[in-house]
């Protein structure tokens, strides 16, 4: 059953301004400007699938204006079914919250803050 773990992925989503996301040769960018105001760019390497949606779905462990990662993803798991990825990879689904703008999911092996 998929749960959500959350995480300190060093920014934070929560009051955030609507978020600018762009994917080129399998790399995502997600730039968005924070409470502070502060200009955030966050980097995820190989990514396999992501998606962004307007309206707001939870699961059992997860905040609405917190970042996740989804533990026993059925999302993931249908990558590795249909041998997209490995199973011995080392991918994560992430789910980041941008309470009241939206959320965006995120297959990566990892991502890195720009600073």
């Amino acid at each position: 059953m998929e749960r959500a773990e959350i995480i300190d992925p060093g920014f934070s989503t929560a009051d955030a301004e609507f978020p600018n996301i762009n994917m080129g040769e399998g790399d995502l960018i997600l730039k968005f400007r924070d409470w502070q105001e502060i200009q955030r760019e966050v980097f995820f390497s190989d990514t396999v699938a992501f998606k962004w949606q307007m309206i707001e779905t939870f699961i059992d462990g997860e905040e609405y204006d917190r970042s996740h990662i989804i533990a026993e993803s059925e999302w993931l798991a249908e990558h590795v079914k249909q041998d997209e990825i490995g199973a011995q990879e080392e991918y994560k689904h992430y789910k980041f919250n941008f309470n009241g703008n939206g959320q965006l999911e995120v297959i990566s092996n990892g991502f890195t803050v720009k600073m």
